[in-house]
C-alpha cells in the first residue's frame, strides 16, 4: 500500500530540461566542444552538473574552468527568471493528489526552489525537498530516494515516485519504489519510454493529462 509520492522536479513538474540543456551546450561550445541540444540531452539528462563536468573532463581530457559550477547556475537562474513555466496542468495534477507528496532532485535545492518560486509550485511541496547535496551520490544512484523516504518517515516500498530520466528512474528502482516513467517534455519520448521501461519504470505516460489515471491505478494495487 503506498503511503508516499515522489516527484521529480526537472521535466517533470517544471519544462526546465530545454533551458539547462541550452547553457551546457553554450558552456562546451566555449570550451570547444561542438554538441547538438539532442546530443546534449541523451547523454546528460537526469545526471548531476557535477556528473556532466566530470564524463566532459573524461572523455575530452580537457579541464573546465574552475567556476563553471557557478556559471552554470548563473546562467540558468536569469534564463529561468525569463523562460521557466510550469509543466502543463500539474498545478491542477498536485491538487488532485490524496497523498502526501515530496521531491527528490538531482538539482541543486537553491534551484529546485527557484524553479517552485517562479512556477507557483511552493505551496504543493513546502520544505519537502531533498536533492544531491543531501546525500553522498546522486541520481542514478538510490541515495536520493533513499534519503526522500527516510524524511517522509516511510519505506521505499511504500513510496510511489514519478521520474523522467534513465538516471532518476535507475535511481529509484533501487532504492526499492514503485516507478510511474514520464515522457510528455521529452524530445524523443518514444525512445525514451522503452528505456524508462527496461530500467524498471511499472508504466509509462507520455501526457501530463494521464498522469492522475496512471497515479491513481497504481494506488489501487
Amino acid at each position: 500500500m503506498f503511503k508516499h509520492i515522489i516527484f521529480d522536479c526537472d521535466g517533470v513538474l517544471v519544462d526546465s530540461e530545454p533551458l539547462s540543456m541550452e547553457v551546457d551546450r553554450d558552456i562546451l561550445a566555449e570550451n570547444g566542444i561542438a554538441m547538438t541540444l539532442e546530443e546534449v540531452g541523451s547523454q546528460f539528462i537526469g545526471l548531476t552538473f557535477e556528473a556532466f563536468v566530470e564524463k566532459i573532463e573524461s572523455d575530452y581530457r580537457i579541464k573546465l574552468p574552475r567556476n563553471v559550477t557557478e556559471d552554470k547556475n548563473r546562467r540558468l537562474l536569469a534564463l529561468y527568471e525569463r523562460k521557466l513555466k510550469a509543466a502543463p496542468d500539474i498545478h491542477d495534477i498536485l491538487a488532485l493528489m490524496a497523498l502526501p507528496m515530496s521531491v527528490a532532485s538531482n538539482s541543486p535545492r537553491h534551484r529546485v526552489e527557484a524553479a517552485f518560486r517562479i512556477a507557483g509550485l511552493s505551496k504543493f511541496f513546502g520544505d519537502r525537498i531533498t536533492t544531491f547535496e543531501d546525500v553522498a551520490r546522486g541520481k542514478p544512484a538510490p541515495d536520493v530516494y533513499l534519503e526522500a523516504a527516510k524524511r517522509a518517515r516511510v519505506t521505499t516500498g511504500s513510496c510511489l515516485v514519478i521520474e523522467d530520466s534513465k538516471a532518476g528512474v535507475a535511481s529509484a528502482v533501487a532504492a526499492g519504489c514503485h516507478v510511474i516513467g514520464f515522457t510528455g517534455l521529452a524530445h524523443d519520448g518514444a525512445a525514451l519510454g522503452r528505456s524508462l521501461s527496461r530500467l524498471g519504470a511499472r508504466k509509462v505516460v507520455n501526457r501530463h493529462a494521464d498522469l492522475p489515471a496512471a497515479i491513481a491505478a497504481a494506488l489501487r494495487l
